[in-house]
């Protein structure tokens, strides 16, 4: 019909991996109806003020779809409700039964950080409350219709359990097609808990706009050099402690299950070496795994408690795993422990206290934005004063770092998972470091078949039709 206003425009509020979210407004002719997908919290140093900011008036958003489980895709969701949002929040039902808990662990440490630089909290925990009074939990590949213009389809997604790509269709009547918008979200095509099966054909037959991630754009997965067994071995032969920061849900129950293989597979290294896990968030998650293994709600290769090494002793649960304890002991021994990026949770008591023993090795497990302990271990020379957690010590423990268990597909296999798709008009690179984002994006337009690709967190937004691509604007038209 002509003169008819149908399209949507599809901006990203982060420049860089974390604090992912992505408002969208859609116009039909009159009608505007505001979306997100995401409400991250931004974790790099420099971003943080950001956290306080939103692109859009919250409580103007009609509704929001979390894509997982992770405070740089959900950490702002209680501040978006405190600041007026009011909409309903759609996710997996997976995601909805561990949502509460995570969002309460952040309002802690949010509360924390707080006090400790004096200043006002984002949000709290009756805003968690009032956040999850909002979250609906549906299952994958059933289209929930939101209102009478839009459906959304939740896609299973190898990041973690409960993870998604999403598809959200909005329909303009009197108009013979729709505006179909996929998001890959965080996304893998694999993992090693469960099956992923593929995106069913009558979506990858849609024309489709498409946003994706591309944390790991700049890297295909023949360059991910597996070293981790390699170094825990060495250390063991060495009787060094060893402390592995873990992101609570995911990564967490990964290394657990690689550490109960690696007892099997070589048990003279493992003899009378005690295996610690620490973390309450952390718990919290390993036990969910078993509620809904038992429940049905996840299917994985093995059965329950599997994947947890023998013997392993919960710090502050089990008889003789006292933190102070532990800390204070010199004997060989592993350590489990959270925060993923060290700045948080029990790895701020463990990582200080054995940085400067060269006894000692930290083995980060994945990746580490810039201003936390992991990024400052990192970068920092063998021997060269380090400042953490308001002291100075030299660096003298072993610091080692491997991407090899990263839940985020590399660049050949996001390429490979596009071209699956048999009709894409328009690609939009998000989720990524600037340079990261830009080397994809070339990528895409030589591999792909895309006649456009946009990079989203920039000073553009972009509006797409039924046909895709139709102009991209700056952010001063917001």
């Amino acid at each position: 019909m002509k003169g008819r206003k149908f399209y949507v425009d599809v901006m990203q509020d982060s420049a860089e991996v974390t604090g992912s979210f992505i408002p969208c407004i859609v116009k039909i002719d009159d009608q505007t109806i505001k979306f997100a997908v995401d409400c991250g919290m931004y974790q790099e140093k420099g971003y943080e003020e950001q956290n306080q900011n939103f692109p859009v008036i919250p409580e103007n958003v009609e509704f929001v779809i979390l894509t997982h489980n992770h405070v740089d895709h959900n950490g702002r969701l209680p501040y978006l409700v405190r600041e007026g949002f009011r909409g309903r929040i759609l996710t997996t039902e997976v995601t909805k039964r561990i949502l509460g808990r995570a969002l309460r662990d952040n309002a802690k440490v949010i509360s924390d950080t707080s006090k400790r630089k004096n200043k006002q909290v984002l949000y709290d925990t009756q805003d968690v409350s009032n956040t999850m009074a909002l979250v609906e939990g549906y299952g994958y590949n059933y289209p929930v219709r939101v209102n009478d213009n839009i459906t959304v389809t939740f896609i299973p997604n190898g990041h973690l359990i409960g993870a998604a790509c999403v598809l959200v269709q909005i329909h303009c009547p009197g108009e013979s097609k729709d505006i179909n918008l996929f998001f890959t979200g965080d996304y893998n095509s694999k993992n090693m808990f469960f099956k992923v099966p593929p995106v069913r054909k009558w979506i990858t037959e849609l024309p489709l706009t498409i946003v994706t991630e591309s944390t790991y754009g700049n890297m295909d997965s023949s360059q991910i050099q597996k070293c981790f067994r390699k170094n825990i071995l060495q250390a063991l032969k060495q009787k060094k402690t060893i402390i592995i920061p873990v992101f609570s849900l995911g990564r967490a129950q990964e290394i657990l299950y690689v550490l109960r293989e690696m007892k099997h597979k070589y048990p003279s290294y493992f003899n009378e070496v005690p295996i610690y896990y620490d973390g309450k968030l952390s718990f919290y998650y390993t036990k969910k795994y078993f509620e809904l293994m038992d429940e049905g709600l996840v299917h994985f290769y093995f059965h329950k408690k599997a994947f947890i090494p023998e013997d392993m002793k919960y710090v502050e649960i089990d008889e003789g795993a006292c933190r102070d304890d532990i800390v204070k002991d010199w004997k060989c021994k592993i350590i489990v422990t959270t925060s993923g990026m060290g700045s948080y949770g029990p790895a701020q008591t463990y990582i200080p206290a054995f940085i400067g023993k060269p006894n000692a090795l930290i083995h980060f497990t994945g990746y580490c934005a810039e201003g936390t302990f992991g990024h400052t271990l990192k970068a920092a020379p063998q021997g060269s004063i380090v400042e953490i957690g308001g002291s100075k010590t030299i660096k003298r423990a072993e610091v080692e770092y491997t991407n090899e268990f990263t839940a985020h597909a590399k660049a050949d296999e996001l390429l490979k998972f596009l071209k699956k798709f048999k009709n894409p008009q328009f690609i939009m690179v998000n989720h990524g470091e600037s340079q990261t984002k830009d080397i994809f994006a070339d990528r895409i337009l030589q591999e792909v078949g895309v006649e456009n690709v946009g990079i989203l967190g920039r000073e553009y937004f972009y509006r797409v039709d039924q046909n895709g691509f139709v102009k991209s604007l700056t952010s001063k038209f917001l």
